[in-house]
């Protein structure tokens, strides 16, 4: 049941798969397939005319914790045995209200995941977790980790120095370009680096920031960039399209497209977090979401958009960002709301999350000259 604008690919247009174009057309079908919105209006059809989708053996549920109790409960008498898999760290139904969340923690809280509403009816619910990670690899996991319960111990199933990065050779002509060779090869060789703007205090969409990061692309693909891996051991080039730059705001997201598109880069991807979570890229760019902010605050703290910035990548990211980020998480934590009776991954503790990775990142730091200094 995909959308209407969605076209099938070759690979799932074969002869015992029927395309329903209307929800309500795939009662007969043995396995259906669509979105939680989908089924729920096939399984409760606004028009009594319509034939509903009848209860199925089983419901299994993917993206889980980023589907909200609404849309759980219009699905949960499509089947009595309910399957829910997804990643608790990444981001969570969140709403835009401001102000008067006082349903928050309460039994029919609107933006509980559907894991917490299925734990909080059934406290029994068995709990599997995933012993590895796909994705990433080893070089990844020990960051990942901090994304996650203490008690969630996991591996990589691509061990280190399958995965390896090949730069052409690197003729710098500033101690920028030096800099920005740096930031490429440390991310080569670790899987990570965090790269330094001298610390300040700036508007969410920092031009320095974008430049640098627009910068570091260029460069990349400058000196030629090869990948071997499980599936290209003999190496293979870095595309434009294999590569995201993540960034927490839409003013961001805008001024780095067109500098991607006047740099000659219209293939590499640019989009907000919350757009990228679920995607897979070669290489991923983070645009820190603390850069340049003179206090911290719940939206830019919280630990899944992290996160899926960090998390997009199979080879290596690079997070971008300034040295007052660092300074801002030796401070205080501010004062952030906590929901009594909430479910407990969605508890903020993004504070404590941030200080992890950026700990954790630290022997990955190097320190690039503002893009003034030659």
């Amino acid at each position: 049941m995909p959308a209407r604008s969605i076209e099938v690919p070759e690979s799932v247009a074969l002869e015992n798969v029927k395309i329903a174009t209307e929800p309500h057309e795939a009662d007969g079908a043995d396995v259906v397939v669509g979105t939680v919105r989908k089924l729920a209006d096939a399984h409760h059809p606004r028009s009594s005319a319509v034939r509903a989708l009848g209860v199925r053996d089983a419901l299994v549920m993917d993206e889980s914790f980023q589907v909200d109790s609404t849309q759980y409960f219009a699905v949960a008498d499509l089947a009595p045995r309910h399957l829910l898999v997804g990643d608790g760290g990444q981001i969570h139904p969140f709403s835009t209200v401001p102000e008067g969340l006082q349903w928050r923690g309460l039994a029919q809280d609107p933006l509980n995941t559907a894991v917490g509403v299925l734990l909080a009816h059934h406290p029994c619910t068995r709990v599997h977790r995933f012993p590895i990670t796909r994705r990433c690899d080893g070089r990844a996991v020990p960051v990942m980790r901090n994304f996650y319960p203490a008690s969630h111990l996991f591996g990589a199933a691509v061990p280190e120095g399958v995965r390896r990065i090949r730069l052409g050779a690197a003729h710098a002509v500033s101690s920028r370009t030096a800099a920005l060779d740096a930031t490429l090869e440390t991310a080569a060789k670790a899987g990570w680096a965090l790269c330094e703007l001298p610390g300040a205090q700036t508007r969410a969409a920092d031009p320095e920031i974008a430049r640098t990061i627009v910068d570091l692309v260029v460069r990349l693909f400058a000196r030629g960039c090869t990948l071997m891996c499980e599936r290209h051991p003999a190496g293979v080039a870095l595309m434009p399209e294999r590569i995201a730059i993540a960034v927490a705001h839409t003013d961001q997201k805008l001024l780095l497209r067109a500098l991607c598109d006047a740099a000659g880069l219209p293939g590499v991807i640019v989009n907000t977090a919350n757009q990228l979570q679920g995607l897979e890229f070669d290489l991923t760019v983070a645009w820190h979401p603390l850069a340049g902010l003179n206090r911290p605050d719940e939206f830019h703290l919280e630990a899944g958009r992290l996160c899926v910035m960090c998390t997009r990548h199979r080879h290596a990211c690079i997070v971008v960002g300034r040295r007052s980020d660092r300074e801002l998480l030796e401070g205080v934590a501010p004062a952030i709301p906590v929901y009594p009776g909430a479910y407990e991954s969605d508890a903020p503790q993004g504070w404590d999350v941030h200080r992890a990775v950026m700990a954790a990142l630290e022997p990955s730091i190097v320190e690039l000259p503002s893009s003034a200094v030659g």
